[in-house]
């Protein structure tokens, strides 16, 4: 239930959950686009609750990456340019093979993945794009939940917050969205043979597929322009 702007002056647990959820899809959907300013009395209004949830949502946030904070400016939503996405790409191939290469491939059944993966190439509706994001995480993350690394885990869960927005700017056409479904279906193939190598591999070639268009999309680095520190 909704906190009121002026009710109790501590937060419930499930209070700033649900408004980091919120705040969180706002960003990665594009309702809040990159650069924009996050005042916290009009995010408060906006979400029907008191400052502190969105406070402390903003703060854990800036913690992942996703927001930034400036001395006498306030927050915004990162800003990102072909480098730094180019540096995002780069931690998740290290860290995400280190997830895949320690993953237990016998504990998953493999139609889980395949029926994700028919969801993902079948999502229709209104919330197309947002249905074909929060799939394609599902199918990754499934593979991600089995290796034992869970602080890597987090990490790379982390680096897709910061970039999920800028995915959205290629991704989703239905010429990309149906190589992100065959190039599934070759990872599918690789669990369910036990091949380790060839699941790497794939993962690999998926990625850096996806990077080269993002690279390719946004251009050449800004200039002059300061950077969120990615750490």
């Amino acid at each position: 239930m909704p906190v009121s702007p002026a009710g109790a002056q501590a937060a419930s647990p499930a209070g700033t959950s649900q408004c980091l959820e919120t705040v969180r899809h706002m960003i990665l959907s594009g309702e809040l686009l990159p650069g924009q300013q996050l005042r916290q009395a009009e995010l408060a209004a906006r979400l029907g609750v008191s400052r502190i949830p969105v406070r402390e949502a903003l703060a854990t946030l800036q913690a992942e990456g996703v927001i930034i904070h400036t001395p006498n400016a306030g927050f915004t939503v990162a800003r990102f340019d072909s480098k730094d996405l180019s540096e995002i790409y780069l931690m998740r191939r290290l860290l995400e093979a280190e997830l895949l290469r320690s993953a237990d491939l016998a504990r998953l059944d493999v139609g889980v993945l395949a029926d994700l993966n028919r969801q993902l190439r079948d999502v229709a509706g209104e919330e197309v794009l947002w249905g074909r994001k929060h799939l394609n995480r599902k199918f990754h993350f499934t593979l991600f939940g089995l290796s034992p690394l869970t602080l890597v885990r987090d990490e790379v869960a982390r680096l897709w917050n910061m970039s999920e927005f800028y995915r959205s700017l290629y991704a989703y056409d239905e010429t990309t969205h149906q190589r992100i479904v065959d190039e599934h279906e070759r990872m599918i193939a690789a669990v369910a043979a036990g091949d380790v190598d060839e699941l790497v591999r794939a993962a690999d070639d998926h990625r850096a597929a996806a990077e080269r268009l993002l690279v390719q999309r946004l251009g050449p680095p800004r200039t002059g322009a300061s950077r969120p520190r990615l750490t």
